[in-house]
């Protein structure tokens, strides 16, 4: 599964088709993803279809944020293990997604998090669907924040020093969120 967010104010269009070493973000995340999940699917934007991808909007109105999503893709999804990722993330590594699956699945807990520099990558991270209620519960008290959700999480294990082995953690757990972050990540796949 994949969660992408569209059009950014900062970045004064769709964000997701800015392309990084001559590929769409969007690209670039479906195809770490699909190397490693059967069902993916884009939830929460409004785009263009891409093969073998299945879109679902949010189940809620009013683009209530990336946990509105989360909603709308974990309640479409057809497997109990989910990778949540954001649509920004142009240099996320196959073998990340498989790892945080992999471990997920042997700890049985609720969420697999990467943290690295104090800060905690939900939108890079994976799920039991379980958590489903979860989100529904949150969303509902006005919660809108994936960290904040996943802070109500009981069984959350966080990722941190296993990370070097996929490569530099800056790089590939970097979101481009403005123009600054979009250069920052054209001189990255340049390296």
């Amino acid at each position: 599964m994949i969660l992408a967010g569209g059009e950014s104010r900062r970045m004064g269009r769709d964000k997701l088709t800015l392309e990084v070493g001559g590929v769409p973000m969007i690209r670039r995340v479906l195809d770490a993803i699909s190397a490693r999940c059967e069902d993916v699917i884009l939830a929460g934007v409004n785009t263009a279809p891409l093969e073998g991808i299945r879109i679902v909007p949010d189940e809620r109105p009013g683009r209530q944020g990336p946990l509105a999503g989360m909603e709308a893709g974990l309640a479409a999804a057809r497997y109990r293990r989910v990778f949540v990722a954001a649509g920004d993330l142009p240099f996320l590594p196959t073998e990340l997604v498989g790892a945080l699956l992999d471990r997920l699945e042997e700890l049985g807990a609720c969420a697999v998090v990467p943290q690295h520099g104090c800060r905690t990558h939900p939108l890079c991270a994976a799920y039991d669907r379980g958590v489903l209620p979860g989100v529904r519960s949150s969303l509902d008290r006005g919660i809108r924040s994936v960290r904040e959700f996943v802070g109500t999480l009981d069984r959350v294990d966080y990722m941190e020093g296993e990370l070097r082995r996929f490569g530099d953690p800056d790089l590939f757990l970097m979101n481009v969120n403005s123009p600054g972050d979009l250069a920052i990540a054209r001189r990255g796949d340049a390296s």
